[in-house]
């Protein structure tokens, strides 16, 4: 039996890399409403239609297009995941509608979507963030998920 072990580490990226990141979660964030939009109208968006939804959606939008695949990938994963677990885990309600104004920043990157080179993580777009090590990393990362508890000049109301 494999044993997951998850390790926290906290970033501070400078202007220019929390800009690009809140851009990128932005069109994250459109990607889950997008998904949200279509479970309630009744289309029922699965895995798959949510992966056909993204790949026409960067097809006819430049400013989709310009963000991190990878990041976006993610979104209809996370989604559909979520879709799931509030059809069988008690009390979890459907997903909702994420909102700038009180929605935490979150993405999440696959080995593909990141890598860490000389104390330095380096996502898609040529951001770059320096990494100030706590402690050593145990072994390689599989994925990076980044949560921002806070945000300049933005109000959260809440989880």
């Amino acid at each position: 039996m494999d044993e997951t072990v998850r390790y926290i580490y906290r970033l501070r990226p400078g202007r220019t890399a929390q800009a690009a990141l809140l851009d990128e979660w932005g069109r994250c964030r459109w990607l889950w409403n997008e998904a949200v939009h279509q479970h309630r109208t009744g289309r029922k968006p699965t895995f798959g239609k949510l992966s056909k939804l993204l790949t026409e959606a960067r097809g006819r939008n430049a400013w989709l297009r310009a963000g991190s695949q990878v990041a976006q990938q993610q979104t209809p994963r996370t989604y559909a995941m979520a879709l799931g677990h509030s059809f069988t885990v008690k009390r979890r309600g459907r997903p909702k509608v994420k909102r700038k104004r009180n929605a935490l920043p979150s993405l999440e990157y696959t080995t593909r979507g990141f890598r860490i080179r000389d104390d330095r993580l380096c996502l898609p777009g040529r951001v770059t963030i320096p990494v100030v090590w706590s402690r050593e990393l145990p072994s390689k990362p599989s994925s990076g998920r980044g949560l921002q508890a806070e945000v300049p000049g933005q109000d959260v109301d809440g989880p």
